[in-house]
């Protein structure tokens, strides 16, 4: 069912020249994303999705499915590192970049949250998804910068797994965004305060 994968170009490119590569975006449409062990009847509103015409797609690493909408910035980056696991720490390391980019446009109280969450208050802003081979690390992350979050519950089921700070929460009540916490931010204005520091520390990540 799903239609292509997402960000597998980026690491195709990769293991093609074994040059990283980072990605920063924000969607132009909306989509459902499958993580690698994803199960569309289980995991996604399958009635909802084709009645509205949402693609659904898949991707490398583990993960719950997503929702990916205008408003989102995603991080995608490939890179070859000197560790076969770590991937919490490596996760939370690429995170703090996101903190660090936020933190002068006035966001502040950003935590580590789960195994490789953001949460602002207590609510998710950014999940990430890992997929490993070997010592090559794809990272992917989905930031709510200023997106309508009641898509999620229209298109996502209840995860199947979830982690303990979530408390049951459903999609709504979960998540939030940088701008309904107060921050008058845009996904081009985080863009380009994220992507100097993603490509500097790209260059330092082992």
């Amino acid at each position: 069912m799903p239609e292509s994968t997402v960000g597998g170009d980026l690491l195709e490119g990769f293991l093609a020249d074994r040059t990283p590569r980072l990605r920063l975006y924000e969607p132009v449409e909306t989509a459902a994303v499958l993580g690698a062990a994803g199960k569309p009847e289980r995991d996604l509103k399958l009635a909802a999705l084709e009645a509205d015409g949402v693609p659904v797609r898949r991707r490398r690493g583990g993960g719950g499915a997503v929702v990916l909408t205008p408003g989102q910035v995603v991080l995608a980056l490939v890179t070859e590192v000197a560790s076969a696991f770590g991937n919490r720490e490596y996760a939370r390391a690429i995170n703090a970049w996101v903190v660090e980019a936020l933190a002068p446009l006035g966001v502040s109280g950003l935590e580590q949250r789960g195994i490789s969450d953001l949460a602002l208050h207590g609510r998710k802003v950014l999940g990430t998804s890992i997929y490993r081979s070997r010592l090559v690390l794809f990272y992917q992350a989905s930031l709510l910068v200023s997106n309508d979050i009641s898509v999620f519950g229209r298109y996502l089921e209840h995860p199947h797994q979830e982690p303990d700070y979530r408390q049951g929460r459903g999609h709504d009540a979960f998540c939030t965004t940088l701008r309904a916490e107060g921050y008058g931010l845009d996904p081009q204005r985080v863009i380009d305060a994220l992507a100097p520091i993603a490509e500097r520390r790209l260059r330092e990540l082992r």
